[in-house]
């Protein structure tokens, strides 16, 4: 039973105005909830009618509620979320909280690395069959978002299907959370900044588990993580794919992966899992294997740059941590150039790059962390360093020489040069492509 329901006159605590923040701020209101909604940032002022706010500080007004939706990006370590945290007041994340007003079938995956692809897979395979889908979460449409626009088409039915990548942030903050399908795709250590160990982080991520029953279903990467049946409810189905062949529970399963462009053994396991999602889903083989032949890899997920050139030009930026970045060096064979950089926010151990040694003629390295970086692999490499991203990208073309692959994987977060991932790989691929005007 859902002891926070129903929310109509309650008073909802918004703890952050970005996406998901404003989002749930809006199905509160909209069912009848008194909102109220406080940000540090005065940059994210936007006023939404009938909804009282505060920007540029928290005062203690959001304690004056029933209960509070925490944003995904703020910290449980934050001076706010403490004072919260020593209150009596119960805190859930958007994605809790937009799961109790839809009826709807979810799948929900989280994992370290390969989720948006994941998930933007599945929703094609969906999509292809005819089937309703809603793709949100993590990706960058709040569930929120998407069952308010369930609600106004008076499309909340048990045929529509909601789709979340969800994050460690955005499951922290679990109550009732209940996904039909659950997926977790790999794990390995990540935003150790945020969490004190490694296990936090993991147990972050299991709580996309503990809320299922017998009729749910929990898919797990075998070869990643080793999940008990005794501990969960949900119906486990564990697979790996290992020299082109896809073990469901131990029983061998052939999958034609030969005609994907989707490269590397990675996409192989994420094509793997969402093709056991669309046969849960009730979806045919050949129906499934279309889709994925007809899947276009997302930018800056080891994107090659379609350029007139006789090297080959890797964007991999969405690779933030060291695990997506040994993911890409297993997937191309031979002549290796890395640019490496950025903050690693993981303390992350690079001396496992020397396993690679035989693929890798050059590293370059920028950033924050360079010289930690190169303090760790200097033994085992031909560095190059540079502060300034350009300089190192720039540095890596004049180095190459016929058949290289100059890979951008930076293993790290590209907030000290760049707002996002996706600045840095538009940044690198603007500048090849200047580089061949």
């Amino acid at each position: 039973m859902n002891n926070f329901l129903p929310i109509t006159d309650k008073k909802i605590g918004i703890l952050g105005a970005g996406l998901s923040g404003l989002a749930a701020a809006e199905l509160a209101q909209k069912l009848g909830a008194n909102v109220f909604v406080t940000d540090f940032n005065k940059k994210n002022k936007i006023n939404i009618k009938g909804i009282d706010s505060e920007y540029g500080n928290h005062s203690n007004k959001i304690l004056n509620s029933d209960f509070i939706i925490k944003s995904p990006g703020i910290s449980r370590k934050s001076k706010i979320m403490k004072i919260i945290l020593n209150s009596s007041i119960p805190v859930v994340s958007e994605l809790e909280f937009a799961s109790w007003f839809t009826e709807s079938f979810i799948i929900a995956l989280t994992g370290t690395n390969g989720k948006t692809t994941t998930v933007e897979l599945i929703n094609n395979i969906l999509k292809d069959h005819g089937l309703n889908t809603f793709l949100g979460g993590n990706i960058g449409v709040p569930f929120s978002r998407n069952v308010i626009n369930e609600l106004n088409n008076k499309n909340n039915k048990k045929d529509n299907f909601h789709i979340l990548e969800a994050s460690s942030f955005q499951l922290e903050d679990i109550k009732y959370f209940k996904p039909n399908i659950s997926i977790i795709l790999n794990i390995s250590p990540d935003h150790l900044d945020r969490y004190d160990s490694f296990k936090d982080y993991l147990n972050a991520k299991l709580n996309i588990l503990i809320n299922q029953d017998k009729e749910c279903y929990a898919i797990i990467n075998n070869n990643d993580l080793n999940v008990s049946n005794e501990k969960y409810d949900a119906k486990i189905i564990k697979f790996s794919f290992l020299n082109n062949k896809l073990v469901i529970n131990n029983s061998d399963k052939s999958i034609d992966v030969s005609t994907t462009k989707l490269i590397g053994t990675h996409n192989h396991e994420n094509i793997a899992a969402a093709s056991i999602v669309s046969n849960l889903c009730g979806i045919k083989e050949k129906s499934i294997i279309n889709s994925i032949n007809n899947f276009k890899p997302l930018s800056h997920r080891l994107e090659k740059i379609n350029i007139k050139s006789n090297k080959n030009y890797y964007n991999d930026s969405k690779a933030t941590n060291l695990s997506a970045t040994l993911a890409a060096l297993e997937s191309i064979d031979r002549n290796i150039i890395l640019i490496l950089g950025g903050i690693d926010k993981n303390n992350s151990d690079f001396s496992i790059l020397k396993n690679y040694s035989s693929k890798i003629k050059n590293i370059i390295l920028y950033g924050q962390s360079r010289d930690d970086i190169k303090s760790k692999i200097s033994n085992y490499f031909n560095i190059c360093t540079y502060k300034y991203f350009k300089d190192a990208v720039e540095q890596s073309i004049k180095l190459s020489e016929r058949k290289d692959n100059i890979l951008l994987s930076p293993s790290c977060a590209s907030f000290d040069q760049f707002n996002s991932y996706k600045e840095r790989g538009n940044y690198f691929k603007e500048i090849i492509f200047n580089s061949y005007e």
